[in-house]
């Protein structure tokens, strides 16, 4: 049973925890000053468990994964996502244990308030990951099709260069690898005419340079079909050398590159 008064002891006059009480399994939550982006509390634990066994651990017990979840933002959809959970953790000495964040504590707990300190800091740095949650006309459609990419379990590479015509690199962005085939993804997005129609002109000359026969990649354009901004002889060009896909069709998208 972990020593309450201990805790209360090594805490005593810490501006960062404001109250301190036991749970009926046994854990003391501290609630901290940390705030989550919305204002609520971070409330994080010291875990009852067997000293003989293994030793106290400060753990968040899920609730920044669970937040994120309320603010429908998954940490994991994405590789930019990850890396970002990932530098917090390395940065401020945490580890993750399912969805909880956690970090090992001392022998007789000498060290809480600075794995209190650091532990707080991962929690709001983790869930800033709520900021990259845009609307749906803000999103970049780059970012929304990865997501939808890797909701699909679908092995990928972002920002890849093909060679092309005469042995130049071609940027796609994405490399999606299917059941059976490979394919090459360039997703098109303008809220603007004159916009469209240039990157229109550059996704078809993209797929020309990648027509040759040593690339037997799939090649699939993405419309962000959000935006009514675009030419229809564009569209059809694109349709004699790439299928191309709405950005808001994920059924056919996804059978498409899992194929």
């Amino acid at each position: 049973m972990i020593d309450i008064a201990r805790v209360n002891e090594l805490v005593e006059g810490h501006s960062l925890v404001r109250s301190i009480d036991r749970l009926p399994k046994g854990h003391v939550r501290l609630e901290t000053a940390f705030l989550y982006p919305d204002g609520a509390s971070i409330d994080l634990f010291i875990r009852d468990r067997d000293p003989l066994l293994e030793p106290d651990t400060l753990s968040d017990l899920g609730q920044t994964t669970s937040w994120l979840m309320d603010m429908q933002v998954k940490p994991w959809l994405s590789k930019k996502r990850t890396l970002f959970v990932e530098d917090a953790l390395r940065i401020y000495d945490v580890r993750q244990e399912g969805g909880a964040l956690e970090t090992t504590l001392s022998k007789n707990l000498d060290n809480l308030v600075d794995a209190v300190v650091r532990l707080g800091q991962a929690c709001v740095r983790v869930a800033d990951l709520t900021y990259t949650r845009r609307t749906s006309q803000q999103a970049g459609v780059a970012e929304e099709l990865e997501e939808v990419i890797a909701e699909a379990d679908l092995q990928y590479e972002a920002n890849v260069e093909l060679s092309g015509r005469f042995g130049k690199p071609v940027p796609v962005d994405f490399l999606v690898t299917g059941q059976r085939t490979c394919s090459a993804v360039i997703a098109w997005s303008s809220p603007n005419s004159s916009t469209a129609h240039t990157l229109a002109n550059e996704t078809f000359r993209r797929w020309y340079d990648l027509d040759q026969p040593q690339r037997t990649e799939q090649k699939v354009t993405v419309l962000d079909d959000r935006f009514d901004t675009y030419r229809a002889e564009d569209m059809n060009r694109l349709k004699d050398v790439s299928d191309l896909v709405p950005l808001s069709d994920r059924r056919t998208l996804v059978d498409l590159l899992a194929a």
